[in-house]
């Protein structure tokens, strides 16, 4: 199945199927919480079951690169058909890999993560913006041609970004700088900038706002000192272009697929009551 992630096939995805976006991570630490042994076989084995049990209940899925490319050329091979799985159930690929380089070098990220033709086939790829947002540029323009999307890292949850990302920039916060330059660049090039949003409620909120016609992934779903509702409350502001991700909400249920798929079910119920189409 070709890549289908124009901003309107996102749209589309997210109203009638689930704002819920599944995490893939088959790192050393959930291969062995499942009892798989940490090498590509066990990376396979894991995906399958998620892929099971999610089926086509799942709009999108955040593919965690590293975790495959640790095992050379046969992880990049079985992430590559990890992703051609996610086409199969009409869901949408995020390859999370947080790239940003020099403008030769970002046409090559383009040829390995984004579109139908590129090496790993992906719908989005997320990016840094911290080399300055023009260096973004060249893979953002790949992405408009391919119909794929850049996720950028507006505002990260991790307890280290604070200190970068919410310092001052003039009136600004950088935070919100890199989301003004999302919009800006999507009023004059297309929709090809999203947005990564890690942030309480309040501040998550009032970025979203900034970037009316980007697609948005709000990260938090099942972590400590994360409310759900919270999370829930932003992307409703946001319908159509909000993501929810979850990914140790759901693989503590693993490695059993009925397990997984009813972990799946309670975080679409869990969210549908303040997201459309949940």
């Amino acid at each position: 199945m070709a890549a289908v992630s124009t901003v309107s096939a996102w749209t589309d995805l997210l109203l009638t199927r689930s704002a819920l976006c599944l995490g893939l991570a088959p790192s050393p630490k959930w291969l062995g919480a499942w009892g798989l042994p940490d090498d590509v076989g066990g990376a396979r084995r894991m995906c399958g079951a998620v892929l099971e049990a999610a089926g086509d209940r799942v709009s999108v899925y955040r593919i965690q690169v590293p975790f495959f490319a640790r095992f050379g050329g046969a992880g990049t091979a079985l992430l590559r058909d990890v992703v051609d799985g996610v086409h199969g159930r009409g869901s949408l690929a995020v390859l999370d890999a947080k790239v940003c380089d020099a403008d030769d070098t970002m046409d090559s990220y383009a040829d390995l993560y984004l579109g139908p033709d590129s090496v790993l086939g992906g719908d989005a790829v997320t990016a840094t913006p911290f080399m300055g947002f023009a260096a973004l540029d060249p893979l953002l323009r790949r992405a408009r041609e391919s119909g794929t999307l850049v996720m950028v890292l507006v505002r990260t949850s991790n307890h280290a970004a604070g200190g970068v990302q919410g310092a001052r920039a003039g009136t600004r916060t950088v935070a919100q700088r890199t989301a003004d330059e999302v919009q800006e660049w999507n009023e004059r090039h297309g929709t090809a900038a999203a947005a990564v949003v890690g942030a309480d409620r309040a501040e998550a909120a009032e970025l979203v706002s900034r970037m009316p016609s980007a697609v948005v992934e709000l990260p938090g779903l099942g972590r400590a000192g994360r409310e759900t509702g919270d999370l829930v409350a932003v992307a409703a502001g946001a319908p159509g272009r909000a993501v929810l991700p979850v990914t140790t909400g759901v693989l503590r249920h693993g490695p059993d697929v009925a397990a997984l798929r009813a972990g799946i079910a309670s975080w679409r119920a869990e969210i549908g009551a303040g997201v459309p189409a949940c």
